[in-house]
């Protein structure tokens, strides 16, 4: 599902450009200037949505020492793309396969040998 917010970044290239350079910074330096992405999202609702994901998911903290100052959360992880970043799903296409089949298998061979 796709959240209207995040629809309202990723489809304004000014907004996405923003949020890309500031997840790139925290991947980087483990740190990002929060308030020049704000500013650049221009609009009180759309930052209180992105901020709230954001801290909700533990990818960022507010820095202790300023609040213009986000950092890596305890669940941040380089391999947050863009999209996921800014609310999407990942695809399902690009996750690990399920690996419920090697379970099956198993199952199987050992009904296989009690008969």
């Amino acid at each position: 599902m796709v959240l209207l917010w995040t629809e309202r970044i990723l489809d304004f290239p000014v907004r996405a450009a923003a949020v890309d350079s500031f997840l790139r910074d925290l991947k980087a330096k483990r740190a990002a200037d929060l308030n020049a992405v704000l500013v650049t999202l221009n609009e009180g609702g759309l930052c209180r949505e992105a901020l709230r994901h954001w801290l909700l998911k533990e990818w960022i903290v507010v820095a202790p020492h300023s609040p213009l100052t986000a950092m890596t959360g305890p669940a941040f992880t380089r391999d947050l793309t863009l999209r996921e970043f800014c609310g999407e799903s990942p695809d399902p296409e690009s996750l690990p396969p399920f690996e419920a089949d090697g379970a099956l298998e198993v199952e199987e061979e050992g009904r296989n040998d009690d008969s």
